[in-house]
């Protein structure tokens, strides 16, 4: 199956294109730069999708750096009219592509305390919560032309070559690491190899689609999720950063380490998806396993 993959050269996407490779189909990215093996990814103009079996849509500014309203514009303007762009590319295509798996996030749910949801429970409010409503609502529109569609509720991606335990693995060999706020806050995790085998289960099994919750079976809290990559880091991890501090240095982007989302994949225990990495802590093994 040709598969096309719009955001393929990020951290999710080229752990996509991979398994993708491995399980013998065949890629095609979409790039704001054209060029040899790429078409041209447009916010302007209707994606070339011609020749694709199916889709991944992967592709949206970062959500890392102080929120200023230009950066909620991007983040908001990036998603909702990339997504769009790719629906009008599929509208326009000859022969439509079987299925479409287009990201999102657990941000969908909101600050939901300790109360444990699934893809049935109702969305959330905030920012992120409204930017990933509006991501779905444009990537739905597929199925007006037979396509299947996945919407693929990212959670905390833990992997050793990219996303945010690049950055957060080096503060936790040298000692410094610690709990956020009260630590009490609920993490939903899951490791990079997991989320693009989910991927590629979700483009050729059919029993996948609406909702997906991409996290593993367990979330943990900050608490037992710093105490975990201390371990697994062999190093301690007992500086506390204070919400204030957090709210103070990061602004509204502090939301992301200080919510709380208590959410389980119940759609890939449905469907009988086998996670290699399980827990946060095997997958925490596996970060900071010596290569």
């Amino acid at each position: 199956m040709i598969i096309g993959i719009t955001g393929g050269t990020g951290f999710i996407g080229q752990a996509v294109r991979e398994a993708a490779v491995a399980q013998g189909d065949e890629t095609v990215l979409f790039s704001r730069r054209e060029g040899e093996g790429r078409r041209l990814f447009s916010f302007t103009r209707p994606l070339d999708v011609s020749g694709c079996g199916a889709l991944v849509h992967l592709a949206g500014e970062s959500i890392v750096g102080l929120w200023t309203q230009e950066k909620r514009r991007r983040i908001l303007e990036s998603r909702v009219e990339g997504t769009r762009r790719l629906v009008e590319g599929i509208a326009a295509a000859g022969v439509k592509p079987r299925v479409l798996v287009s990201a999102s996030a657990i941000g969908y749910y909101g600050d939901t305390g300790d109360e444990i949801v699934d893809e049935a429970s109702p969305p959330g409010s905030g920012f992120l919560a409204e930017v990933t409503q509006a991501w779905e609502a444009e990537a739905v529109k597929a199925e007006a032309y037979g396509v299947r569609v996945v919407r693929l509720r990212i959670g905390f991606v833990l992997g050793r070559s990219g996303g945010a335990m690049k950055l957060i693995a080096p503060v936790f060999r040298l000692g410094l690491g610690g709990p956020l706020g009260s630590g009490n806050q609920w993490m939903s995790c899951i490791e990079i190899h997991d989320l693009a085998a989910l991927v590629m289960a979700a483009l050729h099994n059919e029993s996948f689609s609406g909702a997906v919750n991409a996290v593993t079976p367990e979330p943990v809290t900050n608490e037992v999720f710093t105490y975990l990559t201390g371990t697994a880091a062999h190093r301690p991890a007992i500086i506390p950063v204070p919400a204030l501090a957090l709210r103070l240095l990061l602004g509204d982007l502090s939301q992301l380490l200080l919510d709380s989302q208590r959410v389980i994949p119940e759609r890939c225990l449905e469907n009988g998806f086998s996670y290699r990495f399980p827990t946060v802590e095997r997958a925490l093994d596996e970060v900071f396993r010596e290569k």
